[in-house]
C-alpha cells in the first residue's frame, strides 16, 4: 500500500494521491462514515500543492468513494445497498437479511380506500374496489432508505390492516403463510427522480435531492395481480443489480414457462403501462 508521493515517479502526483486515499478506504483503514483530513491537512501530511489535494479528491468522488457536503468537509462514502430488486424475487427483507444486514420498517399507514382508476387497472380491479393501502418507512442498518407505498387487493388479503407490520416483519412471508400467497412473477421498471417535501424527510436528504423510483406489479398463480408498489429510494444509498441472459441459451430457455404471465395479461399490462408513460418500451422482470 503505498504511503508517500514518490516524486521520482512519472505517474502524476494527484493520482498517487488518490491511490493512497483509495487504498485506506478499500483496506477498511477509513470506514465508511469517517471524514477525511481536510484539504489543507492532506497538503501538509502529503507536500502537495491544494491543486492537487483537490483533483485526487474529485476523482474519488466521481468514482463513488467519497462524499462531500458544504460546510462539513469529505467524508467516506457509505456502502451502496446493491439490490437484486430488478432480477430476483426475495423481496427487500430477503435481499437486505441475505447481506447479513438489519431491515426494520416503521407503517406510516395502512387501510382498505376505495381503488383509484389508476390503482385498479393495474390490479385488474373496478375503480372504486377496495384495496388495502400500506405506505411504510424502511431502515436498512438504523438508516432510512426506502419509501414505499404498496396496494393490494382487498378481497384477497382480508384482515391484513390488522396486522402488525412495523419492526422486522415481512410482508411477502405473510402473504405465503397467512394467505397462501406467492409473487412469482413481476413487472418492474426504475428511474431517475427528485425527491419532494415529504420524501426527503423520510429519508433524510436535502429536498430535490435524487432518489430512484421502483414501480412494480406483482403477479401470484394463474396470473392474478396482486401487489402493486411504488417504492423512493435513496439515490446516494442505493443501486440495482441485473440479470441477464441471451435470448435462445440453454439458461433463458429453461425458465419455468409458469413463472411468465400469459401473453394476454403480460400484453395488456404493457399496453396499460406503456400508455401511462411507466414504460418507455423495455421490459425488466423480478419482484420485490
Amino acid at each position: 500500500m503505498l504511503e508517500h508521493i514518490d516524486r521520482n515517479s512519472p505517474v502524476p502526483f494527484y493520482y498517487q494521491l488518490k491511490r493512497i486515499l483509495s487504498d485506506k478506504i478499500t483496506s477498511g483503514e477509513l470506514e465508511p462514515g469517517a471524514q477525511l483530513p481536510s484539504e489543507h491537512e492532506l497538503c501538509s501530511r502529503y507536500d502537495v500543492s491544494r491543486t492537487v489535494v483537490r483533483q485526487a479528491l474529485n476523482e474519488l468522488y466521481h468514482e463513488g468513494l467519497v462524499e462531500r457536503y458544504r460546510g462539513r468537509g469529505t467524508f467516506v462514502a457509505t456502502r451502496k445497498l446493491s439490490e437484486g430488486l430488478i432480477s430476483a424475487l426475495s423481496g427487500l427483507h430477503g435481499d437486505v437479511t441475505s447481506r447479513g444486514q438489519v431491515l426494520e420498517t416503521r407503517v406510516l399507514s395502512l387501510h382498505e380506500v376505495p381503488a383509484t382508476s389508476r390503482v385498479a387497472q393495474r390490479l385488474g380491479l373496478q375503480s372504486g374496489e377496495s384495496v388495502v393501502e400500506l405506505e411504510r418507512q424502511r431502515f436498512v442498518d438504523g438508516e432510512p432508505r426506502v419509501v414505499v407505498v404498496t396496494y393490494l387487493p382487498a378481497a384477497l388479503v382480508p384482515g391484513l390492516v390488522h396486522y402488525d407490520l412495523n419492526g422486522t416483519v415481512s410482508l411477502y412471508r405473510l402473504l405465503e403463510e397467512e394467505y397462501n400467497l406467492s409473487i412469482v412473477s413481476a413487472l418492474r421498471t426504475v428511474e431517475a427522480g427528485i425527491a419532494g417535501p415529504r420524501n426527503s424527510a423520510l429519508l433524510g436528504l436535502d429536498r430535490g435531492n435524487p432518489v430512484l423510483v421502483l414501480r412494480s406489479l406483482g403477479f401470484t398463480t394463474r396470473n392474478r395481480q396482486l401487489e402493486y408498489f411504488v417504492a423512493h429510494h435513496r439515490g446516494d444509498r442505493s443501486s440495482f443489480s441485473v440479470y441477464l441472459t441471451r435470448r435462445g441459451s440453454r439458461t433463458a430457455d429453461s425458465s419455468p414457462a409458469h413463472l411468465i404471465p400469459d401473453s394476454e395479461v403480460l400484453g395488456g399490462a404493457m399496453e396499460a403501462l406503456y400508455r401511462e408513460d411507466w414504460i418507455s418500451g423495455s421490459l425488466l422482470t423480478g419482484e420485490t
